[in-house]
């Protein structure tokens, strides 16, 4: 069978023997392609870059640390297996040999913020483009979080920290509680428990439907470095956007959830409660206008031809002959929200047709999403008289705004049943 190792993700790794061969084979058997710095580090690459503080020289960690001081423009991580304490900013910082395999996981979770960070900016330009002042949360705003694992050893403990540090922690105990609380509040976060199997198995859900479920709330993984991942503990923090160590005292562990979740709080997407000017926003779903997603489109493309990110656009399409009935297409939107991602657009494109813009996700993400929908819509009684088609198109590099769109709303759609 052909060698397909040249597609995992590369990372350029700076030590010397016999450090260098241990971590370039932990980094292989993880699926990454790591290779060996240069004698200069280039700290203006985007690749991923690894030190290991044991082995490299004390100049080398100047340089790292006069980089940091000035941005980095590349994700760095530093190896600390001395445990030297080498606190630089904005850097992945790991402790054992034996957390390299979750090093993939963790460069995902990184490259998932940064995403976010860069659709809440450019969502904010097209917000003042139509004349909307994007809201700003106040510094004052307690971030509510929902827990997901309440069967873990450290939620006790957990749950008093950050109720000292003025957080609201909602706990659920089964899949179902998690979604009723998802769809009828809104949370800034969820911290999804990986600490130990007993938090795992008491939710019953693993893997690529535990993300699915959490999709529409950014997620923070509570990992324990000092004991083993298994495959449906790794599987989720591969669909995390932070990662979060939880082996130091609950006081330390607070302190890190609290800094994350206000930052999440204070940046996030304009959404359609925002949208009060009348070119922006459809009154029939309450969801963004077509003239709303065509502009935000040329700022997505733009983006995804810089960062070389994919961008997918979900078209659907009701059938039947109440398809555009005002309560019909209000249910449809109404549907919509728990499963989409803060960083995901929606639009009423036409009567009866939306559109749905997911940045950083390939066809693949999209038809799962779109299969979601459908699905949805099926379950649902008031929307027994409609039929649910989807068509589901990436972007090419001929694609602007206006051919995107027109692609999407051209060719065939599915159904649930061919799905």
């Amino acid at each position: 069978m052909s060698d397909m190792s040249y597609l995992d993700p590369p990372i350029e790794i700076a030590a010397t023997s016999p450090r260098f061969e241990i971590i370039m084979s932990r980094l292989r058997s993880s699926g990454m392609r790591p290779y060996a710095a240069g004698e200069q580090l280039d700290f203006e690459s985007t690749g991923p870059l690894l030190v290991d503080i044991e082995s490299v020289s004390r100049t080398t960690l100047e340089y790292c640390a006069h980089a940091c001081m000035h941005g980095l423009s590349r994700p760095m991580i530093i190896l600390d297996v001395s445990d030297v304490g080498l606190n630089l900013s904005d850097v992945i910082t790991l402790r054992r040999d034996r957390d390299l395999p979750m090093l993939k996981g963790r460069l995902a979770a990184l490259a998932r913020r940064e995403s976010r960070n860069v659709e809440v900016a450019i969502r904010a330009e097209t917000a003042r483009a139509f004349g909307m002042s994007p809201p700003v949360s106040s510094a004052h705003t307690s971030p509510e979080l929902i827990y997901v694992g309440e069967g873990s050893p450290i939620f006790l403990s957990l749950q008093g920290a950050l109720k000292a540090r003025g957080l609201s922690l909602t706990a659920a105990i089964s899949p179902s509680t998690v979604r009723d609380y998802l769809s009828s509040r809104r949370f800034t976060a969820a911290l999804f428990d990986l600490t130990s199997e007993q938090a795992l198995d008491a939710i019953h859900i693993q893997g690529p439907q535990a993300a699915d479920m959490l999709s529409s709330v950014p997620t923070f993984a509570l990992v324990n470095g000092d004991s083993q991942a298994s495959e449906a503990m790794k599987s989720i923090q591969a669909h995390a956007d932070e990662i979060i160590e939880c082996q130091d005292q609950a006081q330390l562990v607070a302190k890190r959830i609290e800094a994350l979740a206000r930052k999440y709080n204070a940046l996030r997407p304009v959404d359609y409660s925002s949208a009060l000017a009348p070119a922006a926003r459809d009154l029939a779903t309450g969801l963004f206008s077509r003239r709303f997603l065509e502009s935000h489109l040329e700022r997505q493309i733009a983006v995804a031809n810089q960062r070389a990110d994919p961008l997918s656009l979900v078209v659907l399409k009701l059938t039947g002959e109440h398809r555009t009935d005002r309560q019909v297409l209000k249910t449809v939107a109404e549907c919509l929200r728990p499963l989409l991602r803060e960083t995901d657009c929606a639009a009423a494109l036409s009567a009866g047709i939306l559109g749905i813009s997911l940045p950083a996700t390939p066809y693949r993400g999209g038809a799962r999403l779109a299969t979601r929908i459908a699905t949805k819509v099926a379950e649902l009684e008031a929307l027994s008289d409609v039929v649910l088609n989807w068509r589901v198109v990436e972007k090419r590099a001929y694609h602007a705004a206006k051919t995107f769109l027109e692609t999407g709303l051209s060719g065939p759609f599915m159904r649930l049943e061919a799905a």
